[in-house]
């Protein structure tokens, strides 16, 4: 398998957490849970015509050869029997907004052809890339292309990106009082600009953080975790792990040489 990886450089580097490219990925399994962060991803398609997805109900979702993949809060499984050739657009939390229209919170916990947010660009994209010799000069195409699709102006709203960066560590409400707006009217613009409530983020945090912890562990104590990453109780760890992931944390199967998020699926 050929994975490359790259940042771009400001002022999408605010915005946009990396751009990927993954060639030759043949598993031995044919389905594959994709975890919730809060975060959008841009997926095309540079081999075939259609990419299938399951939702957590296991319902069957069919795309073309391009997908937004909105802010999700929940799990979703992945048919790797259609991954070969593909290059995508990891965006920050809160960090699409400026390239679309369309309102973020309408996109949470969806997918949606490409086409229809980007229109006909997003053939003249996946054109350009397959004319493209090496990943670098797509990562390029990928840059140039993105600024081009820019709707508003490339700056974050101060006092979601302030949430944002202090969310890790912080009581919400602490947050929200520094910042001198009712709490009803700061949850209705963060979820205008990062497509679910602050809280919901915060909760995905401590679940990002937990299988973070689960990588750098090779003995895992799933009690001292629970603890570490602020759950009440083992009860309460359990509960959400399972509400975002659809699994019980000792289910958790990481895949070796894939991130974190993406984990072996349990039929």
């Amino acid at each position: 398998m050929l994975l490359r990886t790259y940042n771009p450089p400001m002022p999408l580097s605010l915005f946009v957490d990396y751009f990927w490219y993954m060639e030759d990925y043949s598993p031995s399994h044919s389905k594959e849970l994709a975890l919730p962060d809060g975060s959008v991803d841009v997926i095309i398609d540079l081999r075939e015509d259609k990419i299938r997805l399951f939702d957590g109900h296991q319902h069957e979702l069919v795309f073309g050869h391009s997908i937004l993949c909105g802010p999700h809060s929940e799990y979703f499984v992945i048919d790797t029997a259609c991954e070969s050739r593909v290059i995508g657009i990891h965006f920050k939390p809160g960090g699409i907004p400026p390239f679309l229209k369309e309102p973020i919170e309408e996109l949470h916990n969806k997918h949606f052809p490409l086409d229809i947010l980007w229109g006909s660009k997003v053939g003249e994209i996946r054109d350009e890339l397959l004319a493209s010799s090496a990943p670098e000069e797509m990562f390029h195409v990928l840059e140039r292309r993105l600024l081009s699709l820019v709707v508003r102006d490339l700056e974050w709203h101060p006092a979601v990106q302030f949430v944002l960066s202090h969310l890790h560590g912080y009581r919400i409400a602490e947050l929200i009082d520094q910042i001198g707006i009712s709490h009803r009217r700061f949850n209705q613009l963060f979820k205008a600009e990062v497509g679910m409530t602050p809280k919901r983020l915060n909760r995905l945090y401590r679940f990002q953080e937990v299988l973070r912890f689960v990588h750098s562990e090779e003995n895992i104590s799933w009690i001292d975790i629970a603890q570490a990453c602020g759950y009440y109780d083992q009860a309460h760890f359990i509960k959400d792990f399972k509400s975002f992931s659809g699994i019980n944390p000792s289910e958790y199967r990481p895949i070796s040489g894939r991130h974190h998020n993406h984990a072996k699926h349990i039929t």
